[in-house]
This record gives structure tokens, sequence and C-alpha cells, in this order.
């Protein structure tokens, strides 16, 4: 328990800690910040103002179901490979090419006119000065986009195209083929005034194209059978249109189907009235002559009886041969239907439920691949769906017919045997009324046949009438009020977290490019050696930054770092502490002067040696000349009193060993043996001594020396110091090579916008990191306080 609750108080500092890392990182530059969302809310602005709004378009259709579909939606659930597609089929026919250019065509959208603009152009539709329509859209290429100008002339009822002028209302050869352009009614000619129109000719191809790509066709739900078409236009009335005119030409192609098989039905019934027409004025001529030529009146009641009964048999016996000859027209299509042959054959005098369904469903499913082929490929998993639908329902169509052939057949000889049985008692009848009989007989068979196929003309010619789609509207298109893009909300929101992500990006890019150390945090990532202070950047210091009773806050982080000595060994007798650095310029020079007069402000007695024999600045930033010093001393040309100096007036408790002349072999005067003694003459005499060295990186002065001192403060300068010296740093530290080596970050500075940002500092931002400088001001000769640059920087906070 007590480890879990550690691991989350760990995740929970960590996470603090980005945090403020973020927030300190980025915040110096809030100026920019707020001038970067300013100039994207302005952008954000004249976008919204000159860009092209885009409205959505939507409409409802319901799918109707037959009840044969209602009765086997259960199965059809159970079966993914049967026809419960019926909605996604509509939904592919909808979205199909075919449907896409029968709006374009009936809408006859080739053409469409501009309004120029000074930024966008604007599409006029229907409220621009003219129309035009094209007659011969095939001549128009299938992707050409080309663009003329177009020119109004309404007092002499002329349009300019591309320079040349076409009458109004007049059929007009172009290179598009036959176009008449007709005015606009009720549009203003005086609107017109400094407008510039043109013309944009579109192809139907790319039309169509452009349609699909705009459209969208969905099911409202699953349990549905409502589609919801969904279409984006830059022109609301354009949207409706198109939306509108796609049902209407999806209604039209339903209808056109249903047509299709009244249609054929229809010719089937009327090639058959035809023929028996004719048969039946033959047979009733037959008769006239007959009682013509016999003088016959009237038959007796026996031969009317058995007449009766005959003319039953014969009934039934002509409809089982026209049930029989259905079968076989029906067994024709279904075991080898020709290329052309796209619906199955008429069923009259079927009265067999089952194979009138099983014939409807494989009419039904071979409409749907007729539809469906104009729209899919020959791989498509619903029209592979549905030719195997269809291979199902031919052996069990066949089946039924042979079933259904062998009981009419069966039934077809029991009625011959009965009309022989009959014909044998109308032997007795005389021989006139026998044959008047049989003349007689032949007549009522033709009657019926004529009678009945009249009535399916009839119902046939209703149901062409009556057809109606197989869908409805339930909610005309219709576009939205406002657009659907731009969102003036979502591009304001975008343009200010752009703008935003622009600063920050920025920030990010200069600080990853930079390769020079800007944090402490930097520090501590390259190295695991300790950070005992950070000394701001100080231009107005001269060199020296701290003297008695100044309290600005570089004076104060000296004196912090004064006291830090303590905590790393400095102390009795381990007075001695060498400064240095990976380079020239990092300010081990300033670091080492200052320390040494915060040291000496104490009343202590501090030392400086000033041991950079090659590019000495301790005796120039003192002022005081740098020989005789420590060269003259280590080749013996000179005793410790000759070059032991006070470097500042008023100061009794500071001395310095300059340099000296610059010799040129520094290293092996360190070398000599006199180091030693110096350097024990100067601890029985000093309370502190400080030795400002070579950088650690051109030259091996600072490792000779390391021996010699108790401690190493090694100056790390923002901006200056190359990142990867902190590795040679961390080398360094493992293996002791500088003794006990702690690091000053030295020189921090503002970061972010001038005036508004923060002190570089240990990560977060501030100074260093301790709260040194809070309040501090600078006293002046009358007591008064004045406020500081840094008070300004940290109050801030």
């Amino acid at each position: 328990m007590q480890q879990k609750v550690t691991n989350t108080r760990t995740q929970r500092d960590d996470h603090t800690g980005l945090l403020e890392t973020i927030r300190h990182k980025y915040q110096p530059y809030w100026p920019l910040f707020v001038i970067a969302s300013v100039f994207a809310v302005i952008a954000a602005y004249i976008y919204l103002r000159y860009a092209t709004p885009i409205y959505k378009i939507s409409a409802t259709l319901l799918i109707k179901e037959d009840a044969k579909a209602v009765e086997k939606s259960i199965i059809e659930l159970m079966d993914p490979l049967g026809s419960g597609k019926k909605v996604d089929n509509e939904i592919e026919i909808l979205r199909s090419r075919t449907m896409a250019k029968a709006v374009i065509r009936n809408l006859n959208l080739y053409g469409e006119i501009f309004e120029r603009g000074a930024i966008r152009d604007v599409s006029v539709y229907n409220n621009g000065p003219v129309r035009v329509n094209f007659l011969d859209p095939d001549s128009i290429g299938a992707m050409e986009s080309s663009v003329v100008d177009l020119k109004y002339d309404a007092e002499q009822k002329k349009v300019t195209l591309a320079d040349k002028v076409y009458a109004l209302n007049d059929t007009v050869s172009t290179r598009w083929g036959r176009i008449v352009i007709t005015p606009v009614a009720g549009f203003n000619p005086a609107s017109m005034q400094n407008k510039l129109f043109y013309l944009r000719v579109t192809g139907e191809k790319a039309l169509a194209l452009q349609f699909l790509g705009n459209l969208k066709v969905a099911a409202a739900n699953k349990q549905a059978n409502v589609l919801r078409l969904e279409y984006v236009n830059t022109v609301p009335e354009r949207g409706q249109d198109m939306l509108n005119e796609l049902m209407r030409a999806y209604d039209g192609a339903s209808i056109d189907d249903k047509n299709k098989t009244a249609s054929k039905t229809m010719a089937f019934v009327e090639d058959r009235l035809r023929i028996i027409t004719g048969e039946l004025n033959q047979v009733e001529g037959e008769i006239e002559k007959y009682k013509t030529d016999q003088n016959i009146v009237d038959i007796s009641e026996q031969s009317k009886m058995f007449l009766e009964a005959v003319r039953d048999n014969d009934s039934k016996l002509s409809d089982a041969e026209l049930q029989l000859s259905m079968l076989d027209a029906i067994e024709k299509y279904v075991t080898g239907r020709k290329a052309d042959e796209k619906l199955v054959p008429a069923t009259l005098g079927i009265s067999d439920p089952v194979l009138l369904e099983l014939v409807g469903d494989l009419q039904t499913t071979e409409m749907q691949l007729e539809r469906l082929k104009k729209t899919t490929g020959e791989n498509s998993p619903l029209l592979t769906s549905l030719n195997d639908q269809a291979e199902k329902l031919r052996p069990a169509i066949l089946q039924n017919i042979r079933s259904l052939r062998a009981n009419l057949q069966a039934g077809k000889d029991k009625l011959s045997s009965q009309n022989a049985r009959f014909m044998g008692m109308l032997k007795g009848v005389p021989g006139k009324e026998r044959t008047l009989l049989e003349v007689s007989r032949q007549q009522v068979i033709k009657n019926n046949i004529y009678t009945f196929l009249l009535e399916k003309r009839e119902e046939t010619a209703l149901q062409y009438a009556a057809a109606i789609s197989d869908s409805r509207i339930i909610d005309v298109a219709e576009a939205d009020t406002y657009p659907f893009s731009p969102k003036k909300s979502m591009v304001m929101a975008l343009a200010v977290i752009a703008g935003l992500a622009s600063v920050a990006g920025f920030i990010a890019l200069k600080d990853m490019m930079n390769h020079k150390v800007m944090f402490r945090a930097d520090i501590e990532k390259g190295t695991s050696a300790p950070i005992i202070g950070e000394i701001m950047f100080d231009p107005n210091g001269g060199g020296i930054a701290i003297t008695d009773g100044k309290r600005t806050p570089v004076a104060e982080q000296f004196r912090a770092l004064r006291t830090t000595l303590s905590y790393i060994g400095i102390n009795g007798d381990h007075k001695t502490i060498m400064v240095t650095s990976s380079i020239s310029g990092e300010g081990k020079s300033f670091v080492a002067i200052n320390l040494a007069i915060s040291l000496s402000l104490t009343k202590k007695k501090v030392v400086i040696l000033e041991f950079d024999l090659r590019k000495p600045k301790v005796s120039k930033i003192l002022n005081v000349p740098h020989h005789p010093g420590i060269s003259n001393y280590l080749v013996g040309q000179a005793v410790l009193g000759d070059i032991l100096k006070k470097p500042i007036e008023g100061n009794e408790h500071l001395y310095l060993l300059s340099a000296g002349i610059i010799p040129p072999n520094p290293t092996e005067l360190i070398l000599n043996g006199r180091l030693e003694h110096l350097l024990a003459t100067l601890r029985a005499t000093f309370d502190y001594i400080i030795i400002d060295t070579a950088p650690v990186a051109p030259v091996t002065d600072a490792r000779l020396l390391a021996p010699f001192a108790d401690a190493t403060i090694y100056v790390v300068r923002h901006e200056r110091t190359p990142k990867f010296h902190l590795k040679m740093i961390e080398e360094l530290y493992e293996q002791g090579d500088l003794g006990k080596l702690n690091i000053v970050f030295n020189g921090l500075k503002m970061r972010g916008v001038p005036g508004y940002g923060y002190a570089y500092g240990n990560g977060y931002g501030y100074g260093n990191g301790q709260g040194y400088g809070y309040g501090y001001t600078e006293e002046h000769k009358n007591g008064s306080a004045k406020k500081g640059r840094f008070t300004k920087i940290f109050n801030r906070e």
C-alpha cells in the first residue's frame, strides 16, 4: 500500500513538473501568443468573408416492400445470401452513373453562368440574365471544362459568347452543338451595371462524377426501409433541384420496369386474341352454314343435356391445354432463354400458387440483375448473390412444372375418356343433331378462350395505367438555413489554435535548433555533477558585480554561492578553490573575481591566482598590471612579495597574483616544482585561495592544477557552452580528474519578449530557482530605493 501511494505521488509530481516546464517555457512569450491569436482571428474573418459557402441539402425516400417480401422477411434475415438486400440495391441504383447522368440531362446542367468577383466568383444559377439550353449534349466532351465570357444586351436581345453574337430564343450552332439562349423572367437589366459574367461548360461525365462525389445515400436506420439522401452544393436552389430530380428519375425508372412487364403481357394477349377471333369467326360461320343447309332450328332436350356435359369437359380440356402451353413456355424460358429475352413469359391460366410465387421471384430477381448490372461490376458480391438466387430458383420451377404437367395430363386423359363415353351416347342422336353438336362444341371452346383473353387484356391495361413506383418521397429536398461549410465557430477556433501552435512551434524549433546550453534542465540532463549556483547576466556590471552594500540580484547570488561553499567542503584547512570552464568566454574569471570579493567582504583574507597563463583576464578586469606575476615567480625571477598585489582600493582583504609575462611553455612551468611551495605559503597566510585557470577543453592546465585544489567550480554559461561539452563534464566528474567538481550556471538572460520575459534558470524559468533577488533593490546615496531591472522580472511571478 505504501509503495502504491509512493508511486502515485511520484506520478503526480512528474505530471506537475512537466506542466510547470511547459508553462514556464512558453509563458515568457505570451505577447507573441496574443499577437498571433489576433492575426489568426483577423485572417479567419477575412476567410469567412470571402470563402464560398457550401450548403447541405437533404431528403428522405421510402422504399416499399410487397407482401411477399414481408412474408419472407424472417427467412431472408436468416439467409445472408438471400434477396433481403433490396435497400442496399436501391442505394447503389441511386448512386449510379446512370441516375446521375439522367439528372444532368433532365435539368440541362451543362452550362453554368458565374458573376465575376474581386475575390471569388459566384454562381447565379436561375438569377442570371439568361439561361443556356444545350440540345446536343453528346457534342460536349465527356471531361470538358471550358470558360467563355458572356455579355447580355437586353435592348438588342442578343448574347455575346467568346466574341460571337447570338440571338435570344433561337436555335444556334456552337462548338458544343445546338443551343437555345432564353432570357430569365423577372431579371432586371439595370442590375447588370459594372458586373461581368462568364459561362462555364462542363462535360456530362465530369458533372456526373462531381454530383456523385457530393452525394450521400444511406439507410435512416437498420430497421426501416427509409433512405436519407444528402447533397452538398454551393448553390442551395440548384442542390434542391438536383436532389428532387434524382428522386423523380428513380421513380420513373421503377415505373418503366413495371411497364415493360405489362407491355409484354399485353402484346401476348393481343396476339392470342387475333388468332382466337379468327378461329371463333370460322366456327360460327360453319354453324350458320350447317343450320341453313340442314334446316335445323333446335335440338332435343336429350341432345342439350349431352351437349352441356360435353361443353363442360371441353372447357376443362381447353383450360388444361392452355396451362400446358404456358408450362411449356415457362420451361423453355428457364432451360434456355434467348440473349435478348429479359422478362419471364406471361403466366396466364396458371393457377398453382407455388409456381406463380416461384416465377414471380425469378422475375423480380432478373429485373434486379438487369438494374444492378448498370451500376456495379461483374465481380460485385451483390450481383453474385442475385445470380446464385436465380440459379436456385430455376431447378425448383422445373420440378414444379414437371409435377403440374403430370397432373394436368392425367386430368386431360380423364376428360378425354369421359368425352368418348358421351360421344358414344350421342350416337343415338340423329345424325344432323350430332353434327351440329360437334360444330357447336368447337364454338364454345373458342368462345371461352376469347372471353378469358378479353378479361386478361382489361386487367393488363388497368395494371399498365395504374403502375406506381416502389418508392415514395417522404421529404422533398430542402437546404439548411446556414452553410454546412465553412462553420464560423470552427474556423475561428482552428485559426486561434493554428496561431498558438505556430508560435509554440517556432519556440520549440528555436530551442531544438539551439545547440547551446539554455536551461538548468539541460545541464541536469547532460551530467550528474551538482549545480551549486546560478548567476544572472548583468550587462551593466563591468566585471565586478558585488561590492560592500550592493544588493542587486547578481550580488545576492554571489552571496548565496559563498554560503554554498561550506556544503562542498570549503572550510578550515580546505581553502583552495579552482575555477575553470569548457571554453573561453564562459565567465570563469568573472565568477572567480566576484566570489573572491564576496569572501573578502566577510573579513577573510582571499587571494586570486591568475593561472590562465595564456589569456589572462583577471588583471584586465581589475585594471592592474599582469606582470610581474606567477610566470615570473615560477621561473625564479621574482619572489612572492614582488607579485602580490591589492587590486581593489579600500579592500584590505583581497589580494591578486597576476599571470605575469605570457610564457611559451605554461604547462612545463606548472610542473617545475615551484607551484607546491607557492601554494603552501599561501595556505599559511590566506583564508581562501581562488585559482582562475585555463579552460579544460583546449589545454590541460586545469587537470594539472586540480590535485592542489580542495574543490572545483566549473562554470557553464547560458547560450555559450555547447551542449556536447556536458558529456565531457560528466566524464570529468565520474573519473574525478578535477576533484570535487561543482557547476555554476552563469550568464542567465531574459527569455521571451523584451520587457515581458523571465530569466533563464533551472528549466522552469526563474533566475537561480531559489528565489534570490525577490524584492531586492539597489540603495542610492540618498537612501531612496529604486527598482532594479530584475526586480520587475521576478515580481511578475
